[in-house]
């Protein structure tokens, strides 16, 4: 056999160029694509034997396209790659049929481990190759000889019954994958055969032969748990297609439950991970009581916190691809292998990540540094933009869809910027828990989770009637009940559970707006959404020695 093929999909040149490299030095051949639709090319062109992907893609999701690999590769083995104690994303991608997964910045012996493995799992999958096994039932002896014969030559192991009651037989002798069974024979019909072998293995298939004039007995035989119905006299291409639908089927469940025993074994790590989450939990309550004295600043770092995730995933892709160009130095310098032109390139490359962490660290230093009101003309838009800046990737990382809606021509006002993003980030954050809640609700309640799309509308007019700047963020989240509503504004209330919120974000909110002689509002409805509303006006007398 030759190279394994690998297939890396990352959106980030740096890290697919420094993986590619990694990988051809372990002896594989490798595909390179920076999204999905890449991706997907190189599925329909050539065999792929390893998945190797960033679950962060520019066009489609990751978990998604680990479905499609499997689609177009069954016997593919899928390594994922994540961001620093994304526990959701890892766990999720080993449901999706992940191998492994490698967090950001990527360990190489971690890496080369996770091959492993893979590699592993399809010398598994070429050796316990096997015949599927079926059985036919039928009292017409030179039907059930015809068939057999057709069904060997396609490659499957066949048993043969004459009626009902042998078919069970065999049923109770051997392990049998499909049965293909005429519905109407002597004694024991094919629905009462087929209803007692799924008593013997609920995963065995039934396909039912019968009559051009016995579509009742065949609606019957569906209902009963057949898999298709065959009319006579038999097309074999229509019977290879529902057996190998059947056999996709029965692959299918056999695939999910080695799949969970797959989560299973994952658990010990997983567990591991969440003690570590909860331990940094532990240490931010501490910081949080040594300051509980200096509520915004208190909320301000625990939106912060909340944000984490997203400022280390966008901080970590530039941190992954300066401790790969370290690796690389290293290795090349063991083998006296170190050009100019390497050094060269990779110096470059750091400069490149160095900038774009600067970038994010730098408002995240201002906006926490900030201490005093400084009211000054501001535009409404640029303290949203701002917001977001800071939750852009929180958002896009869970998969949720924001809507920004601003009116081009709005006058300036008189402002504190920081404390006004403040504000945004706490009834956006509030909007992300929200649509997150509907969206497990939705799952546990096994509705329809594909038409729930997670969904936040930001907008900000000028109401001129009123000489009023209106903001309003709305989402299709899990709402607010009508006994809540009315205290969301209290200090220290939440309905979230312990240590998931600290209940300051919408108090110290209602004093900014205030204090900004302005009004904000909440409209809800239970299952549907909510709506915050918030009024500033264009003038007003403002304090700036206020200190929070």
């Amino acid at each position: 056999m030759g190279k394994r093929v690998v297939l890396i999909v990352d959106d980030d040149p740096l890290i697919l160029s420094l993986l590619d490299k990694e990988v051809k030095r372990n002896f594989f051949n490798t595909c390179l694509a920076h999204d999905g639709q890449s991706a997907l090319e190189i599925f329909k062109k050539k065999s792929i034997d390893i998945v190797l992907i960033d679950v962060n893609l520019p066009d489609v999701n990751g978990l998604d396209l680990i479905q499609t690999a499997k689609t177009y590769a069954p016997n593919c083995e899928v390594i994922v790659i994540t961001g620093y104690g994304n526990v959701d994303i890892a766990t999720a991608s080993l449901r999706k049929g992940a191998i492994d997964y490698i967090e950001k910045p990527i360990n190489l012996e971690e890496l080369k481990t996770a091959f492993g493995r893979a590699l592993e799992k399809l010398a598994e999958k070429e050796q316990l190759a096997y015949k599927n096994t079926i059985l036919l039932i039928d009292d017409e002896e030179l039907v059930v000889n015809h068939l057999a014969v057709f069904l060997e030559q396609e490659g499957y192991n066949v048993f043969k019954a004459h009626s009902g009651e042998q078919g069970l037989e065999v049923i109770e002798n051997n392990k049998i994958d499909v049965v293909i069974t005429d519905i109407k024979m002597k004694g024991m019909s094919g629905i009462e055969v087929l209803q007692r072998a799924k008593r013997y293995y609920s995963d065995i298939e039934i396909i039912v032969v019968t009559g051009f004039k016995d579509e009742e007995l065949s609606i019957s035989a569906l209902r009963a748990g057949a898999i298709d119905y065959i009319n006579k006299p038999i097309n074999l291409d229509e019977l290879l297609f529902s057996i190998s639908k059947a056999i996709d089927r029965i692959n299918l469940n056999r695939t999910r439950l080695y799949r969970y025993r797959e989560l299973k074994i994952s658990k010990d790590i997983i567990n591991k991970m969440n003690e570590e989450l909860e331990r940094r939990i532990q240490a931010r309550t501490k910081e949080l009581d040594k300051v509980q004295g200096q509520l915004f600043h208190t909320s301000k770092l625990a939106t912060l916190g909340e944000m984490s995730a997203g400022l280390a995933h966008e901080i970590n892709q530039p941190l992954g691809g300066i401790s790969l160009i370290s690796k690389t130095f290293r290795k090349l310098m063991q083998r006296n292998q170190l050009t100019n032109e390497e050094i060269e390139q990779g110096l470059n490359d750091i400069d490149s990540s160095v900038k774009r962490m600067d970038n994010i660290i730098r408002h995240i230093r201002t906006f926490a540094r900030q201490d005093q009101l400084r009211f000054e003309k501001i535009d409404i838009r640029e303290s949203i933009r701002n917001a977001f800046t800071l939750l852009d990737e929180q958002l896009r990382l869970h998969d949720i869809k924001v809507i920004k809606d601003f009116d081009e021509n709005i006058p300036l006002i008189y402002g504190e910027p920081f404390q006004l993003e403040q504000v945004w980030l706490n009834i956006m954050v509030n909007a992300r828990d929200a649509v997150d809640d509907n969206a497990n609700r939705i799952k546990k309640d096994n509705l329809n989770e594909l038409e729930y799309i997670k969904t936040i509308k930001i907008s900000c007019r000028f109401d001129q009637a009123e000489n009023n700047i209106i903001v309003e963020c709305n989402d299709n989240g899990i709402g607010i009940s009508t006994e809540n509503i009315v205290k969301i504004f209290d200090p220290f209330f939440t309905t979230k559970e312990v240590g998931r919120a600290t209940g300051l974000g919408l108090s110290i909110s209602y004093g900014i707006i205030q204090n900004h002689k302005g009004q904000i509002k909440a409209e809800s409805i239970k299952g549907i959404g909510t709506t915050m509303t918030i009024k500033l006006p264009l003038s007003g007398e403002y304090d700036n020695n206020i200190d929070y």
